[in-house]
Parts: structure tokens; sequence; C-alpha cells
């Protein structure tokens, strides 16, 4: 449902991306009410799965024509000329004494609640209680009957390209059962190689170019049948590719108290900041707000640029407003809609001249 306040409006979309889609339209039909005459064709393209595989582009590329350069206004102005390489793995206990222990709700936002199951044990419960104390938790609980003890902790959800803004539940669980003495091989393989830390140290990721460091994140913990996997979001620098990355953790995803396997790797996206391109798109957004002070940058999360040919992201976020994507209380200003709309007009006109 959308709402409107004075100047903003609010809903799941209004700037992630129903909203954007809307400021492409009339980007598009101020063009052609202008008179332009267009030498080439202008498309708008709208997809349903960008947020779980973009399958729906890989299926555009497999039936219609290839795209000579564009935009899709999935990220901030100025303009995005990068995009982090996506690596996923999953972490396996091989034995362990936690009962069960299950938290987050999906693999690319730090993992912010989490519910642990262990045997009791003589003075355990005022030790974790303890431990839990000196976290920055936003909220925890230890309750202790039949035998078990159990765990309830709440951290701090954050997108899995910016884990550092988050607080995870998880991992403060599984240091808190260190802390407190509960003495399990799979709590050891945590602490060792995912851990709290947001940078992928314990597998021998840790790295940085001049665009950015590497991002490690556990979105997700589960149990089932007795084995703990948690799931790991890794955002790579974009200078690295596959075969770089496998060198660097090779050797150091597995032990005796559990293991790590690769899932997935996939390649960073980037244009030089002279491109064409990011230079047209860059051009757009400075002529109409006048901000020379921003400049095109990299990011960590992923968007439809990956999946088409020369394409980048660019807007409708304004890099100094967090509004709330995601959430139910999602905004944007109207005011900041029509200025979008100006911007794209004026990115069209600039591509169609490269």
């Amino acid at each position: 449902m959308l709402t409107r306040k004075g100047d903003y409006v609010y809903g799941r979309g209004t700037t992630d991306d129903k909203g954007p889609v809307i400021e492409a339209l009339y980007a598009m039909k101020l063009l052609r009410d202008s008179g332009v005459k267009l030498n080439k064709r202008v498309r708008l393209i709208m997809g349903c799965n960008e947020e779980t595989g973009s399958k729906c582009m890989e299926h555009y590329n497999k039936v219609a024509e290839e795209l000579s350069c564009g935009f899709t206004p999935d990220a901030n102005f100025p303009c995005i000329h990068g995009e982090k390489g996506h690596m996923s793995m999953m972490a396996y206990s091989k034995h362990t004494k936690i009962i069960s222990m299950n938290g987050g709700f999906v693999s690319n936002a730090v993992c912010d609640s989490c519910t642990t199951v262990i045997p009791a044990d003589i003075g355990l419960k005022e030790k974790l209680e303890a431990a839990l104390a000196d976290t920055k938790l936003q909220e925890y609980q230890v309750t202790e009957e039949n035998g078990q003890i159990e765990i309830y902790a709440k951290g701090v959800p954050a997108h899995a390209s910016t884990p550092a803004l988050g607080i995870n539940a998880a991992g403060v669980t599984f240091e808190c059962l260190e802390k407190a003495g509960f003495e399990d091989d799979f709590v050891k393989f945590y602490n060792t190689h995912l851990g709290t830390s947001c940078d992928g140290a314990g597998v021998g990721l840790k790295c940085e170019d001049a665009y950015g460091n590497l991002t490690f994140c556990n979105g997700i913990v589960k149990t089932e049948n007795g084995v703990i996997s948690c799931s790991i979001d890794i955002r790579v620098p974009v200078t690295l590719q596959e075969a770089d990355v496998r060198k660097m953790c090779e050797g150091k995803l597995e032990d005796e108290n559990g293991r790590i396997e690769i899932e997935e790797i996939g390649d960073p996206l980037f244009f030089p900041r002279e491109s064409p391109l990011v230079e047209a798109l860059y051009k757009a957004y400075v002529d109409v707000t006048g901000d020379t002070e921003h400049e095109p940058m990299v990011i960590g999360g992923g968007t439809y640029a990956k999946s088409l040919k020369n394409i980048i992201a660019f807007g409708p976020e304004k890099l100094d407003i967090d509004y709330h994507i995601h959430s139910a209380d999602e905004f944007i200003l109207i005011s900041e809609m029509e200025e979008a709309v100006l911007i794209y007009m004026e990115a069209i006109k600039n591509l169609l001249a490269i």
C-alpha cells in the first residue's frame, strides 16, 4: 500500500524499484513529447527476479535483441561504475553437542536473530548470561528446563554488502558459548573460520583494492538431522576474478571440526571511470543537479547490470539518505522522483549520442 505524507511517499518499492520504473517511464514520455529525434530504439525492460537470481534477464538474453547500452535505476546517484563479485559458501558441522541452532531469514543479510538449544550443565546458564551481557546484542534470553538450555539472541540486520553495519546474532552466540566454557568442536570451527568479523580473514580471504574491501556475511544458520549449516555471502573486490579467490582460500576451508563448501563464485562488473557509458550518465546527473562533489563509485550490491551487456546502475538513491529499502516504511520524496525523471531523460539523450 502506498501512503503519501506531504512530499513523502511510503511503501515497499517506492525507491527499490517500483518508483524508479515510473520515473524511467516518465523520462521516456518527456523525451518523446519533446520531439527529439531518436537514432536508436529506447526500450524499458522490467524483470521480476532481480532479488533471487535474475533468471528473467537470462531469459531476455535468450529471446530478445542485444542492447547497445543503458542503465538500471537500482542503486545510487551519481552512478555505479563497478559491482563487486559475489561468492556464496556453506559451512557444515562434522560433530557437535549443540542440539539445535536456527537463525536468519535470507542469505544476503546479516543473521539478526538466533535460537540455540544445548545440554545443560552446572553453572553454564549463569556463565552464558554473563557472556551475553557483555555484547552489543539488542536483546537476549537464557532459559533452562528439562536438562536443556535455550539461548535467544537478537542482533541487528544489515545487507550482506555492508555486514559491518549489523550484529550477527549467531556469531555472537558462538562467541558466548566459547567464553562460557561450552566445549564443542563446531563452536571452535565457527569462531576460527567465520566469527563475527566481516573480512573473511578466517578463510584467508581478507583483502581490498582501490575500490573497496572484501565483505563476509553469515546470513542463515539451521540444524537438520544433527548437522548445523551456515550460509556465507561474500562480496569480492572488483579487481579479483574466480581463480584469484579460489587460490586465496585453498586449504583453509576444512579441519577436523567442520568444513566449508564453495557453492558459487560470480565475477565482478567494472567499467573504467573514463568510459563513455560512465561519462554519459555522470554528465546527466551533474547537468541536472549541479553536484560535482560526488563521484561515480563501486558498490557491494548486485543489480541487473551484471546480467546485461554494457549496462550500469544509475540512481535513484542519494548517498546521504537511508531510504529504508526492503522495509515497510521504505520511502522517497516526490521532489526526488521529479528530479530523477529529469536526470533519466538527460541520460537517455546522452546515451543516444554514444
